[in-house]
């Protein structure tokens, strides 16, 4: 009812398009679209709404192809959506069900496009980064309460030129939504993307991990 989420003015708070503050304060819903009916979506959703949560972040796919409780799959046709709405209630009829339950709770989705690991073991390339990117964003790109994150607890060094696809893919179509990347556990966007014309806003991760437990992988190099 402010309107649309935008960055402040002075770049450092988010806020609506009539200058009221929004206080991001998310519940990760992973695997909703996976696991949860439509009656658990609606219970699950107005519980959130009771707590105080006004954003759900959520992994649109966590496979390819992912499928939900009603056995519906992702990618019926691999990167090929053109028959996606001729299938009856499939994997994305639900997903709109979730983001128009969502709203009626007041409650925006923070749309994970798709999970870091899928694209680091290969699951999408650039060119089926494009086919999704312009799938997703002709398809949402209207609805009001949704808010765009490339990645996926991932590095991002690891296959940047499917993520900067992916992202300017979807902001060539939808300007109308805040777009950001969620970084691994103990990095920060910024580290990678924060010039990049399609990034509004930085996310960083303080990590699953004790800041001592550095896992013999290399990849932290924060001082302790």
């Amino acid at each position: 009812s402010h309107g649309a989420l935008k960055v402040s003015d002075n770049h450092r708070y988010l806020q609506h398009a009539d200058g009221t503050p929004f206080f991001w304060l998310g519940d990760t819903g992973w695997l909703l679209p996976e696991r949860l009916s439509r009656e658990e979506v609606a219970q699950y959703l107005s519980a959130c709404k009771a707590n105080g949560y006004n954003v759900v972040q959520v992994q649109t796919v966590n496979g390819v192809p992912a499928l939900n409780v009603y056995g519906a799959s992702s990618h019926p046709n691999g990167y090929d959506f053109s028959t996606i709405d001729h299938q009856g209630y499939g994997y994305w009829q639900h997903m709109d069900y979730i983001i128009q339950t969502a709203q009626k709770n007041g409650i925006y989705v923070g749309m994970v496009c798709i999970w870091g690991g899928l694209v680091k073991s290969g699951k999408m390339d650039v060119e089926q980064a494009k086919a999704y990117g312009t799938f997703l964003a002709n398809r949402y790109k209207d609805v009001p309460n949704i808010v765009w994150i490339i990645g996926g607890d991932v590095l991002g060094t690891v296959k940047t030129e499917v993520w900067e696809t992916l992202a300017c893919t979807i902001r060539a179509i939808d300007s109308n939504h805040l777009m950001t990347f969620h970084p691994r556990g103990r990095t920060s966007s910024a580290t990678w993307f924060n010039e990049a014309d399609w990034l509004d806003f930085n996310m960083c991760q303080s990590g699953h991990r004790r800041y001592g437990q550095r896992n013999g992988d290399g990849d932290y190099t924060i001082e302790e």
